[in-house]
């Protein structure tokens, strides 16, 4: 090197502060949203439930946390981030015989990979590309029921920050 930085890939919330309205349909790595979609599943959030709230297939919910795609829009990862803001420390509801088995298959699928919670990833390292968490799964409680995630407020609430 002759003394100049190194460039770097810019992390999902510089993206936010740097793209502007404009530039929100644009892609980036999906690592980032991958783990905290996987982090959700650890606490029993299922892909479905997911997707309902992000407004998303199933199978494309289902495909990113397996590790499928390698981007995402950037307008689906912000809007992944405020729904992880919202349910990283909450479990799903578990009040129906369906939604505790889903529940249950989300945290089983979690152990057998080793995904953590989300106090299991460092938010600074997250959005870069090849993070991989150092922390493996482990049961958590959480700190309540997580409501339903209203997509279309968030978006706006989005809108307005960027603009």
């Amino acid at each position: 090197m002759t003394g100049q930085a190194a460039w770097r890939r810019p992390t999902g919330a510089a993206l936010e502060q740097e793209t502007g309205v404009g530039l929100r349909h644009g892609r980036m790595d999906a690592n980032g949203t991958a783990w905290r979609m996987r982090s959700l599943v650890a606490m029993g959030h299922d892909a479905t439930r997911i997707a309902r709230a992000l407004g998303a297939a199933p199978h494309a919910v289902q495909r990113l946390i397996r590790g499928d795609c390698q981007t995402v829009t950037v307008s689906f990862h912000l809007l992944a981030c405020r729904l992880w803001n919202a349910w990283w420390d909450k479990t799903p509801p578990e009040r129906t015989a369906a939604e505790r088995r889903a529940a249950a298959r989300a945290r089983q699928q979690a152990e057998r990979h080793d995904w953590p919670a989300a106090a299991g990833l460092d938010e600074d390292m997250l959005d870069k590309p090849g993070y991989r968490p150092w922390c493996r799964y482990r049961h958590a409680i959480g700190t309540g029921v997580a409501a339903d995630f209203d997509m279309d407020t968030a978006r706006r609430r989005q809108a307005k920050e960027i603009a």
